[in-house]
């Protein structure tokens, strides 16, 4: 993993771990965005197991929610160290 990898990685996790949103809805569409834009950022992400990753990102967040904004955002945080330990480094 390129250090700009790493650092979009890591921008993604900080967006995450500091969006603040009152409702879930609001929450969960911001979180799609931030996905999007980290699948814009690094394509290479959709192959593999670290496409699978962001398979289930997408689908915890977007399309079988569970309606609770701390759950989902350990989920979502979770799942982002996943996709940097199978893309070569871990981001904190």
């Amino acid at each position: 993993m390129s250090l700009n990898d790493r650092q979009t990685l890591q921008k993604f996790i900080d967006q995450i771990r500091w969006l603040y949103e009152p409702e879930f809805g609001d929450f969960k569409r911001k979180v799609g965005l931030y996905i999007q834009r980290l699948e814009e950022a690094e394509p290479t992400l959709r192959k593999g197991p670290t496409g699978k990753i962001l398979d289930t990102m997408k689908t915890s967040a977007l399309y079988d929610p569970n309606g609770d904004i701390e759950s989902t955002r350990r989920k979502i945080l979770q799942l982002a160290n996943e996709l940097a330990g199978n893309s070569g480094g871990q981001v904190h």
